[in-house]
């Protein structure tokens, strides 16, 4: 496996809920909105988490590489026919 695909792994456990199962919706809708990032992104997401790095201490590079993340999950919920990530996140039990 790639040093890529090592990290992409490590990104998905960290977004993963520790208390649900892998095949669970939301991680299913995470893992593809993944899919949909560009490789740059990627590793800049892996940046992040190998840091442990807060919003706050983000550059405008890593501030963007989270907006490009969070707008392909909205697009997949939504092509799931969910008007929002909150309602999706409610009909999975993880909403707040």
């Amino acid at each position: 496996m790639t040093s890529l695909g090592r990290r992409l792994q490590r990104i998905e456990a960290i977004l993963r809920p520790v208390s649900k199962p892998a095949s669970d919706p939301n991680s299913a809708m995470q893992r593809l909105a993944l899919a949909r990032l560009p490789t740059e992104d990627l590793r800049v997401l892996c940046d992040i988490a190998d840091h442990g790095k807060q919003e706050g201490d983000w550059t405008e590079i890593e501030s963007n590489a989270v907006k490009a993340l969070v707008s392909a999950f909205e697009q997949k919920v939504q092509g799931a026919g969910y008007g929002t990530i909150r309602e999706f996140q409610r009909s999975c039990g993880t909403g707040f």
